[in-house]
C-alpha cells in the first residue's frame, strides 16, 4: 500500500465524516481504496450502520499533503453541486480506469 495512503485516508475521512442516510460517524475502517492513479485515488465508503455505500473519487496533489486539512475553509456543497455529481452518476458507467486515464499499459500507476 502507497505510504501516503493514511494521509490521503485522514483527509477524506475529515471531509466525510458522517453517513449522508443515517448520519452514523464513519471509522478508517469503513472507506476501502479501489485504485488510484498518479495523484487521483478512487475510495468505498460504506455506513457499518445502515450498509449504504457511496463511491469518492479524491484528486490529491502534493500541496494537500503538506496543509493540514483541518485548518482549510471549505465552501458549503452547493443544490448545484448535488445535482452536478447526480447528473455524472446517473451516465457513469463504472469504468474508473477510463475516468482515471489509466491505459493498462502500467503508465499512471
Amino acid at each position: 500500500m502507497d505510504p501516503r495512503w493514511e494521509r490521503v485516508r485522514a483527509i477524506v475521512l475529515n471531509l466525510v465524516e458522517r453517513c449522508a442516510v443515517c448520519g452514523q460517524r464513519f471509522d478508517p475502517e469503513d472507506l476501502q481504496a479501489l485504485g488510484r492513479s498518479r495523484s487521483t485515488w478512487a475510495f468505498r465508503l460504506t455506513c457499518r450502520s445502515c450498509g449504504v455505500s457511496s463511491l469518492i473519487a479524491a484528486v490529491i496533489g502534493e500541496e494537500e499533503f503538506a496543509v493540514s486539512s483541518a485548518h482549510s475553509k471549505r465552501e458549503p456543497v452547493t443544490e448545484r453541486d448535488v445535482e452536478e455529481i447526480r447528473t455524472f452518476l446517473e451516465h457513469f458507467d463504472g469504468d474508473f480506469q477510463r475516468l482515471f486515464g489509466y491505459s493498462g499499459n502500467g503508465g499512471g500507476r
